[in-house]
């Protein structure tokens, strides 16, 4: 028994002096803190890194809108409720002669007179004006026998009796007897003073000259 012990404890004991001479040899690394190299640099030194500005958005394409083919809706105006009053347009203002045309003077001249104002009711007034203006009117040279020529003059008539805004309202197609017309008119400046019972400022006259060459 000794035997065996003892061959078994002087093996166990070369393997220890092994290990031991092996260990020994490999060196021991000891592990140490990591070495960092840090550089100084003065603060003025130090340049500023700015960031550059991040690009807009970029706008999204809106689809192309075609305008649709067609009439479009037609509004219609509202109807009156049963019950509701329903009001007719305004009429437009008619002049209607206030004298119709007559002959006037000697030379074969008729003369009609119309006026602006709807509450003129003095009509002898009205009269004077057509015999004097047919008084100044003449019938101009170069119209021949048998030739019907009418004209409409406008103007309007101060409180006082004077002429003014004259024009020609309805040219007869031939200059010189519209020139004759205009003059007419002139000529009869002033005319008599308006009526006391008329309360506007002017009375406007559409005088009317036809010449039928008689």
């Amino acid at each position: 028994m000794r035997g065996p012990v003892l061959g078994s404890a002087c093996a166990h004991g070369v393997l220890i002096i092994v290990l031991f001479a092996l260990h020994g040899s490999a060196p021991l690394v000891v592990p140490g803190p990591d070495v960092v190299q840090v550089a100084l640099i003065a603060p003025e030194s130090a340049t500023r890194i700015e960031r550059a500005p991040a690009p807009p958005p970029r706008p999204r394409a809106q689809p192309a809108v075609k305008p649709e083919s067609g009439e479009g809706v037609k509004l219609t105006p509202p109807r009156p409720a049963k019950g509701e009053p329903h009001e007719a347009p305004a009429a437009e203002p008619v002049t209607a002669p206030a004298l119709p045309f007559a002959r006037v003077g000697n030379a074969g001249l008729s003369g009609q007179v119309a006026v602006d104002s709807r509450d003129f009711e003095f009509t002898y007034y009205l009269m004077l004006v057509r015999n004097r203006i047919a008084q100044n009117w003449a019938p101009p040279a170069g119209i021949g026998a048998g030739e019907n020529l009418r004209a409409v003059a406008y103007f309007q008539i101060g409180r006082s009796g004077e002429v003014r805004s004259l024009r020609l309202e309805t040219p007869s197609g031939l200059e010189f007897f519209d020139r004759s017309v205009m003059r007419s008119v002139m000529l009869s400046d002033p005319l008599p003073p308006l009526p006391l019972g008329f309360g506007g400022p002017s009375l406007g006259v559409h005088f009317g000259f036809e010449w039928g060459g008689r």
